[in-house]
């Protein structure tokens, strides 16, 4: 999921995102016990050259250098939940969304 930069949700408050097992609908147990990601990570989190910011929902580590931005996934069936608290009006009134997931191989 990657943000171009100043695309970023849209809040007076905080963003998450949040991974669940699609099977037992709880969080997903995981070796960095990181359950989320959200805006007030914002600084430990690595940017692209141009200001993007990638976040790396998967199962395996997308390596050390980039693991900041990882938030770990099972390697079955999961879904993803994104939250806006203190949503701004763009968000409101469907002017912003979220970037697709991009699966990779």
């Amino acid at each position: 999921m990657t943000f171009k930069e100043g695309t970023l949700p849209p809040v007076r408050i905080f963003w998450s995102l949040t991974m669940y097992d699609a099977k037992s609908q709880l969080l997903v147990d995981n070796p960095i016990h990181r359950y989320l990601l959200n805006s007030t990570m914002l600084d430990q989190f690595k940017r692209g050259n141009d200001g993007s910011l990638t976040l790396y929902i998967q199962a395996r580590t997308p390596g050390a250098e980039l693991e900041a931005n990882w938030l770990p996934a099972p390697s079955g069936p999961f879904f993803v939940v994104m939250r806006l608290y203190g949503p701004e009006k763009s968000a409101l009134e469907g002017r912003w969304s979220p970037p697709k997931l991009v699966r990779q191989e």
